[in-house]
């Protein structure tokens, strides 16, 4: 896994639980990723992972957002 995808996964790791608008900056950004093709299936399956195990996806506006992202996710890989 490349360098990129290794922080890609920090900054999900990051936003995953917070409150914040980080959490739609990240969301959208890892989506146009996905849609540009640039994250492979061993990082997204990382993420697809984190998100699934999670214990707080935040407020509801934020569970909405990681769950459009499992979502595409699993439509990918």
């Amino acid at each position: 896994m490349s360098d990129y995808e290794q922080m890609i996964i920090s900054a999900e790791r990051y936003a995953l639980g917070r409150m914040t608008y980080i959490v739609e900056i990240t969301v959208n950004y890892i989506l146009q990723e996905i849609e540009e093709d640039k994250l492979s299936d061993s990082c997204l399956d990382i993420i697809r992972e984190d998100i699934s195990t999670a214990k707080n996806l935040g407020m509801d506006c934020d569970k909405e957002l990681w769950l459009k992202l499992l979502d595409r996710i699993e439509e990918v890989i």
